[in-house]
């Protein structure tokens, strides 16, 4: 067992339950707090406890968080919501996502760590809330390759790596990474992280539902690391989310059920495009309980994969990475 640090405090991996691994109580980019026609906080935490009720009510004991600053993460957002105590455990996260800024990119890769690390032990923004997993983001940037040595958007992508690896090393809290899955960026990032000597089973590569090579998943897996089968959204058409719940059966019987990872990457107060009229996302957390778990015992599935996959993977990467820490 370990301590994983949720927003009210440490709790015990053996007590997370049910947990959703890849979700956002808002997102959207760095300074949306500063305009309230696009970020209302009042609204966000009327959005995300009714939301968390709903997902409680379906079974759902935890999510982890990962919005970092540069998303739009929102402190003041998490006081609030832990302050009602909906019954979720929520952890959140340090990192970077997909565009790594000028100030952490032209720093060395020890001091940008040293800043993870004192938002995982010191807390986030002067505040009592402190991080408890990291992030990192390749998308479609780790294309762009050219330009001066050190400097380029891809250079930024891997320094940011390096330091979520080194300070995962020195904390104890393990990496969850957003990847382009059709560019089989799981495979450079393991790399990385293993050139730093991290334990892959403390990683989980994330969004890798969105590919349909299962021979790319099962690659993956077999380095040790976890799959986020992270992208399951309620509006998605049944055929999508059946086709989405069946790379999560065919990896449970490979034998791989207890490095798979489910979520939605979804959240009830998205700020990319203005909210539809009317339109309430306060069942974005609930695909997965309510059509994936009950399409995957349907298909065959066993009550001991299902509970590996929804109970047991997201708390061994924890404990991973406490061991790896000495913890």
């Amino acid at each position: 067992m370990a301590d994983v640090q949720t927003i009210r405090g440490p709790v015990d991996s053996g007590t997370l339950g049910w947990t959703l691994s890849h979700e956002h109580l808002t997102a959207g980019g760095p300074g949306m707090q500063s305009f309230p026609w696009i970020y209302d906080e009042d609204d966000a935490v009327k959005a995300n406890l009714e939301a968390l009720g709903r997902a409680r009510a379906a079974g759902i004991d935890s999510l982890i968080d990962l919005t970092p600053f540069d998303l739009g993460r929102q402190i003041s957002l998490f006081q609030k919501v832990a302050d009602a105590d909906s019954g979720v455990n929520i952890v959140c996260a340090t990192g970077v996502y997909r565009w790594v800024p000028m100030y952490l990119r032209g720093r060395p890769v020890d001091q940008v760590a040293e800043h993870f690390i004192r938002e995982i032990q010191d807390g986030i923004q002067g505040t009592s809330i402190r991080a408890g997993i990291i992030k990192v983001a390749w998308d479609q940037e780790y294309r762009l390759a050219d330009g001066p040595e050190g400097f380029t958007v891809r250079s930024g992508l891997e320094h940011a790596a390096r330091a979520a690896a080194r300070a995962a090393k020195a904390t104890g809290v393990p990496v969850s990474c957003h990847t382009l899955a059709a560019d089989e960026l799981g495979t450079p990032l393991l790399d990385i992280f293993e050139d730093e000597g991290l334990d892959l089973r403390a990683v989980t590569i994330g969004h890798s539902n969105d590919s349909a090579d299962e021979s790319y998943l099962q690659r993956i897996a077999a380095r040790g690391a976890m799959l986020g089968l992270d992208r399951y959204f309620g509006r998605a058409r049944e055929q999508e989310l059946a086709r989405r719940a069946s790379l999560a059966l065919m990896l449970a019987q490979a034998g791989f059920a207890e490095q798979v990872t489910l979520g939605h990457d979804a959240s009830p107060y998205y700020c990319f495009a203005p909210p539809q009229a009317g339109a309430s996302l306060a069942d974005c957390w609930l695909a997965v309980p309510e059509f994936e778990v009950p399409w995957l015992r349907t298909h065959g599935a066993t009550d001991d994969q299902v509970d590996a996959m929804c109970r047991r993977s997201v708390p061994s990467t924890f404990e991973a990475a406490a061991r790896m820490a000495g913890r």
